[in-house]
């Protein structure tokens, strides 16, 4: 909290005296009535500029280590933020000067520079905080100083008009009238840079709705978002007063300095948020995961699986709130269609209408809210602790073996021996309804038992780890269905490849996240030369490998026998655990599900998706052709990140 409270009044001095600079360009006043005030704020800035790196100090050192000065000074000088805030206090250190030597002289291009060194501070603020994390994309990177400037100018701004309103009584209605006018223009334009940016970085903070709930982060988030809203609903009343006839000549400057103080009420609550926000982990980081509702919203595990007209409690909330939201529009239209059929409109019937359209939209928002939503857990937006691996997901096969099979069969159909005998069929775990659920939820349903209360718990039988490890097995096996149309011919980005270890001489690539980039061939042989396609195999092999090396792309090789090697390949650190997690993947229709690939190679595109199988690679079936153009098309598509949980 001192962190965060130190961020804040730093933020609250540099943007009172870029908008005390401000306010007076928009109508040409000299403004020097406010220099001494713009000046007491800069270098007040500056001062609690040391304060914050020492704050900032504290937070990060070891509690065990002591914050003295040759701490303080190490911290600074090798540390990114370090470096950043000297930065910043260089410029906030010039910016302070210059608003020192305008209270002894007193010139338009010293103003001018003074307003831009002071819009400059205002844009390295947020330097300190996330926009330092460099794992971020560049144009997140590039929204946080338009974000921070954008605010805080909005802020600034808004708190230098009440101060020019309260203190300007004396001045012209028409002067004060200008001066609300235009700067209603710059803050409608400092706003719309706001929103666009705020999107931005929320979807690389936040990652999901779910975390606008879930987290620390997101809570805080749907806070400042709750008083912006405010904020700009009282920004809209002043902006309303102006355009009335008679505000010009009588313009009320104690009226719009009480609106304005009550919006600046608004947007200081939501800088100190926004201060705090930034000295937290980022909700898409979090680990402190708790949904607090029991449902959540969801298209997918709703109105995106079969719906059964009239019978399904889906379909017959989303009717209710159709029909709802056609009762509300019927009745905001009720004064216009009895106008209209020649009838005079009753004036109880305009007053009427706006009390039965909004509980008509109220109900209809909450039926449909009914109809996409299913029950929710704590647990539900959970982030693996485990991550998603090959070795995870051998562990979980075993697992599965050990605890599962009796009800889900070996295969996870659901047609286990004790299946029969159940009053609720065991879950097909192969079937697509799977990816509805959050990974979140199953591990709730294998934490305390199943929906339908014939799934026992097991959080006595199997560790929390254990659990995670399942999941990842469960993860893959339920692509398993989907996963039989994979063809040589290539599909769209669906199926996000399985990571592993891999074993690197240079030790340059740990794993095949690295190879993200590039186009991935990953292949899988057993090779006996006893085998009757021994040779064709091996033809097959080294035909990949010549193939995947013109093109430009990698190999992964993953041989058990005396399979060609292939000097220009990797391969994985446990090749059973490899081979045991692509087998899941690799069945094919109407052939029987086995646990090895005698044959098989998977093409994975730069952003980590399984884009196109293939079984073999013949002289004459024209696999290599296809390889060689599915590469090619690869190549050009553009990286996109890809979660590894993405289910």
């Amino acid at each position: 909290m001192e962190l965060a409270t130190l961020r804040f009044v730093e933020s609250v001095l540099s943007a009172l005296a870029v908008g005390l600079l401000l306010l007076p360009r928009l109508i040409e006043e000299d403004g020097a009535r406010f220099k001494k005030v713009i000046a007491g704020a800069a270098v007040l800035r500056l001062l609690f500029g040391f304060g914050l790196i020492v704050a900032t100090a504290r937070n990060i050192i070891p509690a065990g280590r002591p914050v003295d000065s040759d701490a303080l000074l190490q911290f600074i000088s090798g540390t990114v933020i370090g470096k950043a805030w000297v930065a910043t206090q260089i410029l906030a250190a010039v910016f302070a000067g210059a608003t020192l030597a305008r209270l002894r002289v007193s010139n338009l291009w010293l103003d001018r520079a003074t307003l831009g060194l002071g819009l400059a501070v205002l844009a390295v603020v947020s330097v300190t905080g996330h926009a330092v994390d460099d794992s971020l994309p560049i144009y997140t990177q590039l929204s946080f100083p338009f974000h921070t400037l954008a605010g805080l100018t909005w802020i600034g701004g808004l708190l230098g008009l009440v101060y020019w309103m309260l203190t300007g009584r004396g001045k012209p209605p028409e002067v004060a009238w200008r001066l609300a006018e235009r700067w209603s223009l710059v803050a409608k334009g400092a706003m719309v840079i706001v929103l666009i940016s705020g999107l931005i970085l929320a979807w690389e903070t936040v990652g999901s709705f779910g975390f606008m709930l879930a987290t620390p982060y997101g809570r805080l988030l749907s806070v400042k978002l709750a008083l912006l809203c405010a904020a700009l609903l009282l920004a809209l009343s002043l902006a309303r007063y102006l355009t009335l006839g008679s505000s010009k000549k009588d313009f009320d400057l104690g009226w719009y300095a009480k609106i304005g103080g009550f919006e600046g009420g608004c947007a200081l609550g939501l800088l100190f948020i926004a201060g705090w926000i930034a000295t937290i982990t980022p909700a898409a980081h979090e680990n402190n995961v708790y949904w607090p509702l029991p449902f959540r919203v969801t298209y997918a595990g709703t109105w995106g699986l079969k719906v059964t007209p009239w019978i399904d409690p889906t379909w017959q909330w989303g009717v209710a709130g159709a029909a709802l939201a056609v009762a509300a529009a019927l009745a905001w239209l009720a004064p216009a269609l009895v106008a209209a059929v020649g009838f005079t409109p009753l004036p109880q019937l305009r007053d009427w209408r706006k009390y039965s359209t909004a509980a008509l939209a109220l109900a209809a928002a909450v039926c449909g809210t009914v109809s996409l939503s299913v029950q929710a857990y704590p647990e539900t937006y959970t982030d693996p602790p485990i991550a998603y691996t090959a070795a995870s997901v051998k562990r979980g096969f075993e697992t599965f073996q050990a605890n599962c099979i009796p009800c889900h069969g070996v295969t996870g159909e659901g047609n286990g021996p004790m299946a029969k005998d159940l009053k609720v069929p065991p879950a097909d775990l192969t079937a697509p309804h799977v990816a509805t659920h959050t990974l979140g939820d199953i591990f709730h349903w294998l934490t305390y038992g199943g929906q339908s209360g014939v799934m026992p718990p097991f959080a006595d039988a199997i560790g929390e780890d254990e659990r995670w490890d399942l999941i990842n097995f469960l993860t893959v096996l339920s692509n398993s269905n989907q996963s039989r149309f994979l063809s040589p011919k290539g599909v769209i980005p669906w199926l996000v490849a399985p990571n592993f270890a891999l074993e690197d001489p240079k030790g340059e690539i740990d794993d095949l996240e690295k190879l993200r980039g590039v186009p991935t061939l990953v292949s899988f042989a057993r090779c006996k030369p006893e085998d009757a396609d021994f040779a064709d195999r091996v033809a097959s092999l080294k035909a990949a490998a010549e193939t995947v090396k013109a093109m430009g792309a990698h190999h992964v090789a993953d041989y058990f026998g005396e399979c060609p090697a292939d000097p220009n390949a990797l391969t994985p650190s446990h090749p059973d655990a490899t081979e045991l997690t692509y087998s899941i993947i690799n069945h094919y229709l109407d052939e029987p599900v086995v646990n090895e690939i005698p044959e098989g190679h998977f093409l994975i595109d730069r952003s980590g998706y399984v884009r196109a199988r293939f079984r073999h690679f013949g002289t004459d079936d024209g696999n290599l052709a296809l390889l060689k153009a599915q590469i090619a098309l690869t190549a050009k598509e553009p990286v996109v990140y890809v979660s590894p949980h993405q289910h």
